[in-house]
């Protein structure tokens, strides 16, 4: 067979040619889909970059909310609360607590004067079972166990005596526990205070604890009654006895029984409820003097003077006489957030440094304003009083010379001439610190919408100075 390589050559040729094009589209194809890969990584690289620019407010949010709740978790520790949800109180505090808080701090809650028996907590608790006329039960639960009980009594409102007025010329009768001359022995009447016993019925008063007598008479018009019983919150706290609760029994003086009808929960306003209150020590703090009683404050010297050793004394001022008015029937009307002797720019002995207008260097150590709003951390819901208070802060520079109105103390003179002169590396100028601290009292619901009154220390800055 005859091969004609020529004839191989050219159809050699046409295949390498039809080869071709095949061969050159395939690696087009081949081309185009390395790049449509790599648009398609930019694009998911663009992607990515996206949606995490659209994820990074969220981030960002999400770790303040995480810091603010640290933050406000770090200052419930410092107050000593628990961590409570938002809860709306509507119930109207204690009267005795309002006056309270009225008499011995300040409308911006700073501490003027002391509380009775040198408490650092004062815990109202409202009664739990109303159905008998006789009987009152109070939970004390929830005490921390460092707080340690220094007194409790029990206030009653009494409302009216079933006991009538008789014309008699008994020469005598008996207030408190002092025996005077006076109306008939028929218009008084013995109140007696029992803690009740495990076993015993609660109509056989006499085979309960005896913890207080009070004679009342029938000229006495509604009001106050506290009785002190202590004895009985002891039993509870230290666990010697069950908490069964109190019975109050009201005889006349020969006997027969007289019906003293007192305020009730659910029956009367609220600022009349029966109340156990409880004035106990943090455990915490080591007793101290407020500032403004040191310096003579008149209003705080004439409650001092009342208060002596014994609540007692206080208790038998008139309330009518105390009582600040309910501005509304569901909320204890609370004060401006900043009251105006909180702003002002007196010194205290000339010893306090203040803001002041007309200072020639700005930068020099001074107290400036620290307003804290217990609505903005979402507090206001159950603090009563205050609304918020000035913490204050201190701020500015120490420089040499330190004047006397700056208080340095002799470390920070020193301190202040070696870094001026550069005697030691290292050593800056003197801080602005607070040099006295002053304690706040607040006036709060807690969970089970009973009243407490506390007193922190050290949580205004009160005079600034260099250290």
């Amino acid at each position: 067979m005859y091969f004609d390589s020529n004839v191989a050559i050219d159809w050699l040729i046409l295949l390498l040619l039809i080869a071709t094009p095949l061969r050159c589209d395939g690696l087009q194809r081949f081309a185009d889909s390395q790049e449509q890969e790599g648009l398609v990584e930019q694009e998911d690289d663009l992607t990515t970059h996206w949606l995490e620019d659209q994820q990074m407010p969220q981030r960002i949010s999400s770790r303040e909310k995480n810091n603010r709740e640290k933050a406000l978790a770090k200052l419930q520790e410092v107050f000593g609360l628990p961590d409570r949800a938002s809860k709306h109180h509507h119930q109207v505090p204690p009267q005795f607590m309002t006056e309270l808080y009225n008499t011995i701090a300040e409308p911006n809650g700073l501490t003027r004067g002391r509380n009775p028996y040198n408490a650092k907590v004062v815990r109202s608790f409202i009664e739990r079972d109303s159905s008998k006329p006789q009987f009152f039960f109070f939970n004390i639960s929830g005490l921390d166990e460092t707080e340690k009980v220094l007194e409790a009594e029990l206030h009653l409102y009494r409302m009216r005596s079933s006991i009538k007025e008789k014309a008699s010329t008994s020469p005598y009768y008996l207030v408190g526990e002092k025996i005077t001359w006076g109306p008939p022995l028929a218009e008084k009447s013995t109140v007696h205070v029992y803690q009740v016993l495990e076993g015993q019925p609660l109509a056989v008063t006499d085979a309960h604890r005896l913890l207080n007598v009070h004679y009342v008479s029938a000229h006495d018009g509604p009001g106050w009654q506290v009785f002190n019983v202590r004895e009985a919150v002891l039993d509870w706290v230290g666990d010697a006895r069950p908490n069964l609760g109190l019975l109050v029994r009201a005889t006349t003086l020969f006997g027969e029984s007289a019906h003293e009808h007192y305020a009730r929960r659910d029956h009367h306003h609220n600022s009349k409820q029966p109340i156990l209150v409880l004035f106990n020590d943090d455990g915490k703090s080591t007793p101290s003097v407020p500032t403004q009683v040191l310096e003579g404050n008149p209003k705080t010297n004439q409650y001092e003077n009342s208060l002596d050793t014994s609540f007692e004394e206080y208790s038998d001022i008139p309330r009518d006489k105390r009582s600040i008015p309910l501005s509304s029937p569901h909320r204890y009307h609370r004060r401006s957030h900043v009251d105006d002797s909180s702003n002002s720019n007196s010194t205290r002995n000339g010893t306090r440094i203040t803001t002041s207008p007309g200072k020639v260097n700005s930068t020099e150590c001074s107290r400036e304003n620290l307003y804290v709003d217990f609505s903005d951390i979402g507090w206001n819901s159950w603090i009563i009083s205050p609304l918020g208070y000035n913490a204050y802060h201190c701020k500015g520079e120490c420089n040499l010379p330190l004047e006397p109105s700056q208080l340095p103390t002799n470390h920070a003179t020193v301190q202040s001439i070696v870094h001026e002169m550069g005697l030691a590396p290292g050593v800056g100028k003197p801080c602005c610190v607070p040099t006295s601290l002053a304690s706040i009292t607040f006036l709060y619901f807690d969970d089970d919408d009973n009243v407490i009154l506390k007193t922190y220390e050290d949580m205004v800055a009160d005079i600034c100075g260099c250290h």
